[in-house]
């Protein structure tokens, strides 16, 4: 037997415990070999009820036994019936199928939540009235409807006895808006901001904490719950708690108590907290201890049971505090406050030190730009206040940080500092969802890794919980246009796969029963409803691209059928297969504007409509409804036909007559139908053409598209040989485009191609042109997928205007992939990895005709054809000046020469 190198183990792409509540989880791994051409060939798999029976490689849950079969992700779990609120243990060992084994992987763990309905029906509780938790003044707010009608910090206690300790001690909890759970006067775990944003008359989520090495003989559990997102002006009542702690013991008994009358509850050091407005904290009202046993809460009230919804386990990444960044420069302001700046524009708040008299009151209020006499200019902000209050307990050092509160700034004004403040006053804490690093890239040009890098940063702050517009003003919500424009830059950069899932199914929640779909998921603001269809497109977007980003047939089985419902509801909406009624925003933001310019909204809605047929066709086809499929095909061709003959004038798409006898080119009209090559083959070169005037002639190598064109644009360009024109649009420095807001200090990606200040709509941290991201992956460094998972990809690296450089690395479900090139001395050198299980078609630049490629010391290619043979390479030909190269896996070093 050959002994094969060992896997990286996964199961649903998620740490424990996340109280996993499916009954058939999915396992993954990614097998690891040196050596070329490796493929897995089959696998065994184990999953124990215990760490020891794992380690003696005894399943007892299920032993699959060894599976001939070419997978290493989303096998699916096929033992013994799992119980709820458990720990299972697993490993597993993977076989070329040729008699190659390889050693067991390490154990792994995973821990189950409530695996059937009914194994928990949550009993919800909160205080019985809420007056005691609100100013007269926020009340009568509150019974009108607005914002501000939320409650002060509602805290929740409840003492427990054990008569012995037990081996396992799970704690589910959901406290909505957000909740922050302690016990024996610890918080409990890392996650804030939690649980994550739903529409809690249809779920609420519940987080699982693994509290066995916290417990005594004598317990007290705590819990603050704070507004979020659960507020009356989103349709929701007053904050409120469920909470089921579950015991194990060594003889297999199993104990658990759930959030009942029998806890009590008070008001607190607490007070106002709201997203957008900001947190209130008075020291002076704390109360020592009480989250811990023998605290006398006789003076608190009983809480009462409450209604809520249903809920359902987190299995997404929780918000964290995910960075501390301490300030670049710290200065005096007028009228004693002071302005620290961070150097970055960034989600979250910061945590202050202060040591001074009780009852001072420290205000801190957060800005992401400065007005011209450095003053925060809070016109981002909009109505949102922004600004947390502290006000010292006194007696000593006070370190203080909000909890159910988030800003999106730069800068922050610190006022009512007993002294002179200094740098380590406050400290900034990056917060988002907590989504794990997939892809990285760099290249030789500076101004592109800034703008990679302010993608990244304006991605990671619109991830909190859902995938929102911005986090500085009173929006913050899951606007899905912004939500699939920055999909595929998202899923190159991050691991996506647990959070898209959980926003996917927030959307299929939000659907009507005749198919429509909201512009903003979760449904906060009812009267989104029907959404523009270049906004609900999302759905079918996100739903493919969670499929051929990790080949995750699961997420089509779930959406197929609502997916269908929708694309119903376009077609009834459609008059002539034209969408004419549906479309309020069309191409977005173009330069210049807020709405679109030149792209007629009807353009966009049909051109999104016919995408989403598409979309949803391939996908019955790949779940073999083949007659489905044979419907939608035909649904498309009749929605291209109605397209064409509406846009479609002379040459170009929605042509703007400047005169009588010249027109302007649109560059969004012409660039979506090259992309999904819906323009007559005897057409094209024309529409081509007139896309390559607008951009190199009229525009000068700039943009003049708003969101929907920019994600399509930069593609279209590099597919039609005009890459040299896509690499000047992202490169120059002039308005518009991304240079110009690096050149003018961004930090991240504004919503806006313009600078504009005041109280202008001037979002500095939007993600909607992040698209551009996905271009630097798939272009510079030439990374694409050409089937689902990764299984085989491609490597076309395009070696465009000033670039020396550019290299990519990611993640996949298959493990790694890579592509880095270098120039050098007139010599091109390649990189390429290519993981076990996966194919490559890799695309190799050459200078000339004349050039050689030599890999593993051998002469691979001379005079455009293949030379010497080199293991794990064949070759497939030439694509113009490229050969064309398939390889299976393995680590490749390509050196190109003009010539031997």
């Amino acid at each position: 037997m050959t002994l094969l190198p060992p896997v990286d183990l996964r199961c649903e792409s998620l740490p424990e415990p996340v109280g996993l509540d499916t009954p058939k989880p999915r396992f993954s791994w990614a097998p690891e070999s040196s050596g070329r051409g490796a493929a897995p060939g089959g696998y065994v798999l184990l999953v124990s009820s215990a760490a020891e029976l794992c380690q003696s490689e005894v399943g007892d849950c299920w032993d699959s036994g060894l599976v001939a079969a070419d997978r290493s992700s989303h096998v699916e779990y096929e033992g013994e019936p799992l119980r709820s609120c458990a720990r299972y243990f697993w490993r597993v060992r993977w076989s070329d199928g040729q008699g190659g084994l390889s050693p067991w992987s390490e154990v792994a763990s995973f821990v189950t939540g409530f695996l059937r309905e009914k194994d928990w029906k949550p009993r919800w509780i909160g205080p019985k009235s809420v007056a005691e938790f609100h100013t007269r003044e926020t009340i009568l707010l509150g019974e009108r409807g607005g914002e501000l009608g939320q409650a002060h910090g509602i805290y929740l206690r409840k003492e427990f006895d054990l008569r012995e300790k037990p081996v396992l001690a799970l704690a589910f909890v959901s406290g909505v808006g957000h909740c922050e759970f302690r016990l024996n006067g610890l918080k409990v775990g890392d996650h804030v901001l939690d649980p994550g944003w739903t529409d809690y008359k249809k779920r609420a989520l519940y987080s699982t904490y693994d509290i066995t090495d916290l417990l005594g003989a004598k317990n007290a559990a705590g819990v603050i719950l704070g507004n979020g997102r659960h507020v009356k002006n989103f349709g929701y009542e007053f904050p409120r708690l469920a909470c089921r702690i579950e015991l194990e013991y060594e003889n297999g008994e199993r104990k658990s108590f759930h959030a009942d009358e029998t806890w009590r509850t008070s008001a607190g050091p607490l007070r106002e907290n709201s997203l957008y407005g900001g947190e209130t904290y008075d020291a002076r009202l704390e109360m020592p201890g009480w989250d811990e046993p023998g605290f006398d809460d006789s003076g608190w009230k009983k809480a009462v049971v409450v209604h809520g919804g249903p809920v359902a386990a987190q299995t997404m990444p929780p918000v964290r505090v995910c960075a501390r960044l301490k300030p670049v420069s710290l200065r005096a302001a007028p009228e004693g406050a002071w302005i620290y700046d961070f150097g970055q524009n960034l989600s979250g708040w910061v945590r202050l030190k202060v040591e001074g008299p009780a009852g001072t009151e420290i205000r801190l209020r957060h800005a992401e730009l400065l007005d011209e006499g450095g003053a925060l200019n809070m016109g981002p902000t909009e109505n949102a206040e922004a600004t947390d209050v502290y006000i010292l307990k006194g007696g000593g050092l006070e370190t203080w940080e909000p909890r159910f509160t988030y800003h999106g700034f730069r800068y922050v004004e610190l006022a009512g500092f007993p002294g002179t403040p200094s740098e380590g006053t406050l400290e900034a804490g990056f917060v988002h969802s907590d989504v794990e690093r997939a892809g990285s890239f760099a290249c030789s040009n500076d101004l592109i890794n800034r703008i990679h890098h302010n993608v990244i940063w304006g991605q990671l702050s619109n991830l909190m919980s859902v995938p929102t517009d911005c986090p500085q003003r009173d929006e913050r919500h899951g606007w899905l246009g912004d939500a699939h424009l920055a999909a595929e830059e998202s899923v190159y950069n991050f691991d996506m796969s647990g959070f898209y899932a959980k926003f996917l199914e927030d959307i299929r929640l939000a659907q009507k029963e005749d198919g429509s779909l909201p512009d903003v998921v979760p449904p906060y603001i009812p009267r989104l409803y029907p959404a523009d269809p270049a906004w609900s497109a999302a759905y079918a977007i996100l739903t493919w691209q969670v499929y051929e980003t990790y080949e995750d047939a699961r997420i089509l089985v779930r959406h197929y059928s609502h997916l269908k419902k929708y694309v119903e509801f376009l077609r009834r909406s459609a008059a002539g297969h034209i969408i004419k009624g549906l479309g309020k925003y069309g191409d977005w933001c173009p330069p210049g504007s807020i709405v679109p310019k030149k792209t007629p909204v009807e353009f966009t809605s049909t051109w999104y409509y016919y995408n989403d047929v598409l979309i949803v066709a391939r996908i019955a086809r790949v779940l073999g409804r083949n007659e489905d499929a044979r419907g939608f095909d035909e649904l498309a061709a009749a929605i291209l036909s109605a397209f064409n003959q509406v846009f479609l004038k002379d040459d170009q798409y929605d042509a703007i007559r400047v005169s009588r006898i010249d027109t302007y080119p649109n560059q969004t009209s012409n660039a979506l139908p090259l992309y999904l090559d819906m323009v007559p083959p005897e057409k094209k070169a024309k529409v081509l053409e007139s896309l390559v005037r607008s951009v190199v002639r009229q525009q000068d190598g700039h943009v003049d598209t708003g969101i929907h064109g920019t994600r399509y644009i930069l593609d279209v360009l590099t597919d039609n040989g005009q890459a040299e024109a896509a690499y000047r649009m992202t490169t120059h420095e002039s308005y518009p485009g991304w240079g110009y807001m690096v050149k003018e200090g961004a930090t991240t990606l504004w919503e806006r191609w313009e600078k504009l200040g005041g109280f202008a709509m001037n979002s500095q941290n939007h993600i909607m042109l992040g698209s551009v991201d996905a271009w630097f992956y798939r272009t510079l460094a030439g990374l694409r997928p050409l089937e689902p998972g990764w299984k085989k990809f491609q490597v076309a690296p395009h070696l465009l205007g000033d670039l020396t450089s550019a290299e990519a690395t990611l993640r996949t479900i298959r493990g790694r992939v890579r592509s880095a090139w270098k120039k050098e001395a007139g010599t091109l050198l390649l990189e390429v990895l290519v993981p076990v299980g996966a194919t490559a078609r890799i695309l190799v630049p050459l200078p000339g005709p004349e050039a050689v490629i030599i890999e593993s010391g051998k002469t691979l290619w001379r005079d455009m054809r293949a030379a010497e043979p080199v293991a794990g390479i064949a070759v497939a030909g030439r694509d113009g000046l490229r050969a064309v190269l398939e390889a299976a896996s393995g680590e490749y070093r390509f050196k190109v020469v003009k010539s031997v």
